[in-house]
């Protein structure tokens, strides 16, 4: 029996389609406007910033050797059980449940939140802090810049905790605050073949995004707070003020603030709206400059997808889960408060 012929608006749908193509790709591929690039970052302290951090997070988790350093520490038979338990509705909600699984493993069995670190000399965790000094030879290769310093007030002695940027010597050390946190689980991620984003705050945090093939669209994950889904929790739950929240991926840099400034806006001054759309575009454009046309054209779809989402009548401004503590849930009370994260 022959197959039924293509329909005239089959013919013209196609058609249309490769032409929406042709059309997204050849913008894509339009030379960019370097002059303006230069001048921005000579004149803007803040694109210098932005440009900085995509030099070291749109390629560092990008290390196939660490991603199976990752997996051969952690406990996969662990992970794989507890996800294999929970209940799915797709195949696809399947690394859903991974990253929730992930979150609950790092957070409960794997790292560690410092306060102050235990004294070295005899293990107590009371301590006043000494400042912060440089490096020495043992930790200045692991792209450590600051070491804070500890008095134990028991013996006395002096406690160094040193403030690791090496995602793969965190694999080893397992401890820190949110920088250290989101740093190491962003490996995790990708060491599990999950598309990832790190998002930069401004205003002093950082967590991690998570495209969901599941949801179709980009998930908040904040490792400290094993937080699944929940943008809100910053402006709302915490009571952050912020102005800007920015995601650096391998392919993607994008300002995506609506998603988590929902309330305690503070004034975006920094640069302008239009300079920092076109600082993004640019960046991304350079990403994904060795990328095929279908692939260009898969992700520009995506972000077209993800700006819907943004619009005035689709933001979503979810009411405070009562379910979820009001105030951030890692940190000590004073830390907290004096970063105005407390919820009050």
């Amino acid at each position: 029996m022959e197959e039924p012929s293509e329909s005239v608006y089959e013919r013209v749908a196609k058609m249309l389609l490769k032409r929406y193509k042709d059309q997204v790709v050849a913008k894509f591929h339009q030379s960019t406007d370097d002059y303006r690039y230069q001048r921005l970052l000579r004149s803007c302290s803040y694109a210098r910033s932005i440009q900085d951090s995509a030099n070291r997070l749109c390629t560092i988790y990008e290390n196939p050797a660490w991603h199976s350093a990752v997996l051969e520490t952690l406990d996969l038979d662990l992970i794989y059980t507890n996800v294999d338990a929970m209940s799915i509705k797709s195949e696809e909600e399947y690394s859903d449940n991974l990253v929730k699984e992930l979150l609950r493993y790092f957070k409960q069995d794997f790292f560690k939140w410092v306060n102050a670190p235990d004294c070295e000399n005899c293990g107590e965790n009371d301590s006043t802090s000494q400042g912060s000094t440089g490096p020495n030879a043992d930790e200045a290769p692991y792209e450590c810049w600051v070491v804070e310093q500890y008095k134990c007030n028991k013996c006395g002695t002096i406690t160094r905790f040193p403030r690791y940027n090496d995602p793969i010597k965190l694999l080893d050390y397992r401890k820190g605050r949110c920088g250290e946190w989101c740093n190491l689980f962003t490996l995790i991620l990708k060491s599990f073949g999950l598309e990832a984003r790190y998002v930069q705050n401004r205003e002093d945090h950082v967590w991690c995004e998570y495209y969901s093939q599941y949801l179709k669209r980009w998930v908040h994950v904040d490792s400290c707070e094993q937080s699944f889904d929940e943008p809100h929790i910053y402006s709302k739950n915490w009571n952050k003020k912020m102005s800007y929240c920015i995601a650096f991926s391998n392919d993607t840099v994008v300002d995506v603030s609506k998603r988590y400034i929902l309330q305690n806006q503070l004034p975006r001054d920094q640069i302008s709206e239009d300079d920092l759309q076109f600082l993004c575009r640019l960046i991304t454009q350079k990403l994904r400059s060795g990328l095929d046309d279908d692939t260009i054209f898969k992700l520009a779809n995506r972000d077209e997808l993800e700006r819907l989402e943004w619009l005035p009548n689709r933001v979503q401004d979810a009411p405070t889960p009562t379910d979820r503590t009001v105030g951030r849930q890692s940190g000590s009370t004073a830390w907290k408060s004096q970063r105005g994260e407390d919820g009050k």
